[in-house]
């Protein structure tokens, strides 16, 4: 088996070996998908900085999201369904790195993603990708997504793919999940009052931030990352699921409150919002785990890796400036006549 490790190595890395080598520095990155939060804030950073081009990857090109992407200094939007090989064999071409996010509620993520990353490797373009948490991390594990993102990982290191896999922590946007039922009802409903342990939770701009720093890297310093494979990724302060939600109800000047349901009602209601019953057992799961109501399949950690802080790159973006966020205002800000 190490033997085929090594020998599958090998060849992956001699396609790669331009991109890793000294000095070496892209000129085209592909984003997929860019329509996602963390996606579209990497392409709008990446479109700033002015260095590279930047193709973004999108379900449709007369999708709001993707128009007002493509109108983006430097960016050309192209059609990528993950399900079409073809169609992401041909967003590869002429590209020299790439990011890869794709949707945690579905059954099909892990052979979306190695298809996605075996491309990749074939074709020479190291990729950085997100995760989740560490502690969430196990073979075994019973959260689907987190099972499916230890596969990608192994997959992509037993076959010599140039990979680097953020790991964040629990992201701030997970509210927005719940975002109809605060502003109805002044509530979200978990299977926890999320008042036990505290972490650093993180804003998808941080996470995006972190890729750009390391896809941006001269290729001698981006081996190193992708020889660390996977990469911590938090938030620059602690604070639990309670505070969290107490400082959004202060930001947007109305009462929010955590209703606790049973963990079996609650997996019930998010299947009837359309939720497939085996995500959402692993997402109620994930929020206890999170609150220290049920254990870690893995490591806990609040710890950026060395490697990341070491280029420069920290966390610019707080609770407080989460909850004042245009996106997050617009989200649950009520209208005075709501009040």
């Amino acid at each position: 088996m190490l033997r085929f490790i090594f020998a599958a190595a090998l060849v992956a890395t001699a396609t790669a070996s331009d991109q890793l080598s000294t000095g070496a520095l892209p000129s085209t990155i592909l984003v997929a998908a860019a329509t996602a939060n963390t996606g579209g804030s990497l392409v709008r950073l990446l479109s700033a900085e002015g260095k590279v081009d930047i193709i973004a990857a999108v379900r449709s090109l007369d999708d709001a999201r993707s128009t007002a992407l493509a109108a983006l200094p430097r960016v050309t939007a192209v059609v990528v369904d993950f399900d079409d090989v073809a169609t992401v064999a041909a967003a590869l071409e002429g590209v020299d790195r790439a990011f890869l996010v794709s949707a945690p509620f579905d059954n099909l993520q892990f052979e979306r993603e190695t298809d996605f990353l075996e491309l990749a490797g074939k074709a020479g373009i190291p990729t950085v990708r997100v995760g989740t948490y560490t502690g969430l991390y196990g073979a075994g594990s019973k959260t689907s997504y987190a099972r499916a993102h230890h596969g990608i990982e192994f997959f992509a290191e037993l076959n010599g793919i140039p990979t680097v896999t953020l790991r964040p922590n629990w992201f701030f946007d997970n509210l927005l999940f719940g975002a109809a039922e605060i502003k109805a009802a002044g509530q979200i409903t978990y299977p926890s009052a999320g008042d036990g342990i505290k972490g650093a939770f993180i804003d998808p701009r941080d996470v995006a931030s972190a890729a750009a720093k390391i896809l941006m890297l001269p290729g001698d310093l981006l081996s190193t990352f992708v020889a660390a494979q996977a990469i911590e990724v938090h938030g620059p302060s602690t604070l639990n699921l309670a505070e969290n939600v107490a400082l959004l109800s202060k930001a947007v000047g109305y009462p929010i409150k955590i209703n606790v349901a049973p963990i079996a009602g609650w997996v019930d209601a998010m299947v009837g919002y359309g939720m497939p019953r085996v995500h959402a057992r692993s997402f109620g799961a994930t929020v206890m785990k999170v609150a220290g109501d049920l254990a870690m399949d893995g490591p806990t950690t609040n710890t950026n890796s060395p490697l990341l802080t070491g280029i420069g790159w920290k966390p610019q973006y707080d609770v407080n400036d989460w909850v004042n966020s245009a996106k997050v205002q617009g989200a649950f800000k009520k209208d005075k006549e709501e009040l």
